[in-house]
């Protein structure tokens, strides 16, 4: 599931110039995350993907599941006004489950 989600967001990044994100912009709500602010979330998520193979393993989900995260101010307001959470604090939240 970890490693869904870090694909989902690796998608979404490819949407690049803001020509792209003002066509996108009416259906953001129906993205997992948002699209505009992927690449900020695919570099939080690379500090994760230790041996940068793509996917999130257990032994990465283990190392994740004792770090403390640390999120920027500008992060932290984006999640009080987000429906969802950081998706660095999903992927954390499902290391716990295991």
């Amino acid at each position: 599931m970890a490693t869904a989600l870090y694909k989902l967001v690796y998608g979404n990044a490819r949407y690049k110039g803001r020509e792209e994100l003002k066509e996108i912009e009416g259906v953001k709500a129906f993205f997992i995350n948002d699209p505009s602010r992927a690449w900020n979330e695919v570099r939080e998520l690379s500090q994760v993907d230790l041996d940068m193979s793509g996917t999130i393993d257990p032994d990465e989900l283990a190392v994740l599941r004792s770090k403390t995260l640390r999120l920027s101010s500008q992060d932290k307001m984006m999640e009080i006004l987000s429906t969802h959470p950081n998706m660095l604090k999903r992927i954390q939240h499902l290391s716990s489950l295991m």
